[in-house]
C-alpha cells in the first residue's frame, strides 16, 4: 500500500480495494461479495468501517445491497474522468455514536419543509455524538418520515452509519445533496464537543432521496475542523 493510501481513512481504503477487485474482475456484476464477518477478518478493521466502504460503493452505483445478504455487484465503475463527485471523510479509524436524543415529534418545521411533509405530520429526530477514536467529533440531528425513522431506530444505537440499515429494509437512496458552511460553536455542542464556545465549526446540511425521488432523511452535522476533510474525487 503507497503513503497516499495510507493517509486516507480506513473505510476509504477498505473502498478503493474492493473497486479494485471489481474492476481487475475478481467479482462481475451479479456476483455477491464476501459477507461482512469475512471482509472483517480479511481486512482486520471493524464492522463499521465494511459497512462505510459498501454504503460509498452503493451511492455511486457499483454496489446494491438487499436484507439479509451480501452485497452484489451492480456495475463495473467506469474509467475515464466524469463529474466530479465530493466527498467528506471523517477523521479516524475506529468510529463509534451516543445516542442523545429520539423522538417522534410535531415540531421541527423547518426539517419537515425539507422532507415534504405537511405541517401537521410527526417526524422521527435523533441527536447523535460521533465519536472518532475516542474523541468526539461532531454532533449530528437528523430528521425522517416517520416509516423511515422505524428502520434507523433499529440500528441506531450500534451503528455509526444507518443507511446500510436502512437499505436492508428495503430504503435505499438515489441521491444525496450536501451544503457545506461554518458556524460558530452554540455552548450546548461546545459542552458536548469539547471545546470553547463560539469556536468554529463545520457544517454539513443534508437531504437525501430516495429511490422515488423522496426525501428519506434531512440531517445537520456539525463538525470540529481537525476532524474533517473534504476531497474532491473525480472518477
Amino acid at each position: 500500500m503507497n503513503q497516499k493510501q495510507k493517509k486516507l481513512p480506513l473505510y476509504v481504503q477498505i473502498k478503493n480495494k474492493l473497486t479494485a477487485n471489481i474492476k481487475d474482475g475478481t467479482w462481475k456484476p451479479g456476483d455477491s461479495l464476501p459477507s461482512e464477518s469475512q471482509m472483517i477478518e480479511q481486512y482486520n478493521v471493524s464492522r463499521t468501517t465494511i459497512r462505510q466502504a459498501i454504503r460509498e460503493l452503493v451511492q455511486n452505483g457499483t454496489l446494491e445491497i438487499s436484507r439479509g445478504a451480501p452485497a452484489k455487484v451492480k456495475k463495473i465503475p467506469e474509467e475515464g474522468i466524469g463529474n466530479p463527485g465530493i466527498i467528506h471523510h471523517e477523521t479516524g479509524t475506529e468510529m463509534s455514536v451516543i445516542i442523545l436524543r429520539m423522538e417522534k415529534s410535531q415540531a421541527h418545521y423547518a426539517a419537515k419543509y425539507q422532507l415534504s411533509l405537511p405541517e401537521t405530520a410527526e417526524v422521527f429526530f435523533m441527536e447523535r455524538l460521533r465519536i472518532a477514536d475516542g474523541s468526539p467529533i461532531a454532533v449530528q440531528r437528523s430528521y425522517f418520515p416517520l416509516e423511515v425513522g422505524q428502520a434507523v431506530e433499529e440500528a441506531a444505537n450500534k451503528e455509526f452509519d444507518y443507511f446500510p440499515a436502512l437499505g436492508e429494509h428495503g430504503i435505499h437512496h438515489k441521491n444525496i445533496k450536501e451544503h457545506v458552511s461554518a458556524a460558530n460553536a452554540a455552548p450546548y455542542e461546545a459542552d458536548l464537543l469539547g471545546i470553547t464556545p463560539g469556536e468554529a465549526l463545520i457544517t454539513i446540511e443534508r437531504t437525501t432521496l430516495g429511490i422515488d425521488a423522496a426525501p428519506i432523511e434531512y440531517s445537520l452535522t456539525k463538525y470540529t475542523p481537525k476532524a474533517f476533510n473534504y476531497t474532491i474525487e473525480i472518477e
